[in-house]
């Protein structure tokens, strides 16, 4: 899907705490059906932990969004630093299979011992977008809401006036049989 993918092996043979920092660009990483991070660059420090890695991911790039008040295609920057854990799937010294992490929806290294940081930016990304983006041109513009109707007024004039008077009515002839019959 991406070259945002790290071989981590060699530090996976390293002790708890050794350190690998690098750089990286991709020109897009699709998010989802239709949005797309496009020029992304950044750093990430890996370090080894007694799982796998713990990666420290500081990025930035450009997702282009529709503003809710215009509708009109922006583009909006998107600067992400997240710190995530990457666990082992396979021991790097015998090969074995290595017991699943306990937490929800891990970030895992696969067989061959790749960090893949294509999908944990797509998946922090998705978190840093706004629900309602509003574009910089509308940004500081107050909202005004107008509903234009024509002859509404009187129309809801004629029909308050009619069942009003038709239920003041039938109230008057239910009071007046009430009255009767407390009278008998």
């Amino acid at each position: 899907m991406t070259d945002l993918k790290f071989n981590v092996a060699q530090l996976l043979r390293e002790e708890i705490g050794a350190r690998r920092e690098l750089a990286f660009t991709e020109a897009a990483l699709p998010l989802d059906a239709t949005l797309t991070l496009r020029d992304i660059s950044g750093t990430v420090r890996f370090t080894r932990t007694a799982s796998g890695v713990w990666a420290n991911v500081k990025a930035h790039g450009t997702v282009r969004l529709t503003c809710v008040r215009s509708l009109e295609e922006f583009d909006y920057p998107v600067t992400l630093d997240f710190s995530d854990q990457f666990h082992s799937v396979i021991d790097v010294f015998t090969g074995g299979a290595l017991a699943q992490p306990t937490e929800d929806d891990p970030f895992l290294l696969d067989e061959l011992h790749m960090a893949d940081i294509g999908e944990a930016l797509r998946e922090y990304t998705l978190l840093a977008l706004p629900l309602n983006p509003v574009s910089p041109a509308y940004r500081d513009q107050p909202i005004s809401y107008t509903v234009q109707s024509e002859g509404i007024e009187a129309e809801d004039a004629a029909q308050a006036a009619e069942p009003g008077e038709s239920s003041l009515e039938a109230l008057k002839a239910w009071a007046e049989r009430h009255n009767r019959r407390n009278r008998s």
